[in-house]
């Protein structure tokens, strides 16, 4: 399938959907706008990543192009780095993209960031509830598979979090199984006891 931007590779039988029409009144479709800013490279295939080094350059890479939302399901936080200038600086950019832009971040323990993410915490202050850090119920604490999904569009999903293993996928069945994992996840989440904004 060959669209204005994007080829990919023969037998690849996943479909970027309304990404290679125009609506009629000749504005792109948000798929479409969204793919754009995406690297070509990342439809071809899903990309194995085999070092917490490697998984945090595409999670900054996804992350900076996000332009409606992100959600994570994460042990602590610390694989990604919350506690980095630089993930507090992307997501406040996201944050001022759009007025209805959204951050979900459900963490089985909270304590790292309460700890070690002041810039973080500052930015819940400050941009809550459109930023929420949530901790995740009791009956999911065995989860032990990690996902961040941006703009419901591209999955990073990590087997286990014993591993630095991760995987970027920007398959429709990956990402629709991480969109619902997460909001089951997200529906039984409460705010982490030590990060309610009515305590900061």
């Amino acid at each position: 399938m060959t669209s204005d931007y994007f080829t990919l590779p023969p037998g690849d039988t996943r479909s970027v959907g309304s990404a290679g029409r125009r609506n009629t009144n000749g504005r792109e479709p948000p798929a479409r706008a969204i793919l754009r800013r995406m690297n070509p490279q990342d439809l071809q295939s899903y990309r194995r990543l085999d070092t917490r080094t490697a998984a945090r350059e595409a999670f900054d890479e996804i992350l900076g192009r996000a332009q409606r939302s992100l959600r994570l399901i994460d042990d602590r936080g610390e694989f990604y780095g919350f506690d980095r200038p630089r993930f507090a600086t992307a997501l406040q950019a996201l944050l001022r993209r759009s007025r209805d832009a959204s951050i979900t971040l459900v963490l089985h323990d909270s304590g790292f960031v309460e700890r070690d993410c002041p810039r973080l915490v500052d930015l819940l202050r400050r941009h809550a509830p459109r930023l929420r850090i949530l901790r995740s119920a009791d009956s999911a604490r065995h989860f032990s598979r990690g996902f961040v999904l941006a703009d419901e569009t591209v999955v990073l999903r990590r087997p286990h979090y014993d591993s630095a293993l991760t995987f970027v996928d920007f398959d429709e069945r990956a990402v629709a199984e991480a969109a619902h994992l997460l909001d089951e996840i997200v529906g039984e989440a409460m705010p982490a006891p030590g990060l309610s904004v009515t305590g900061l």
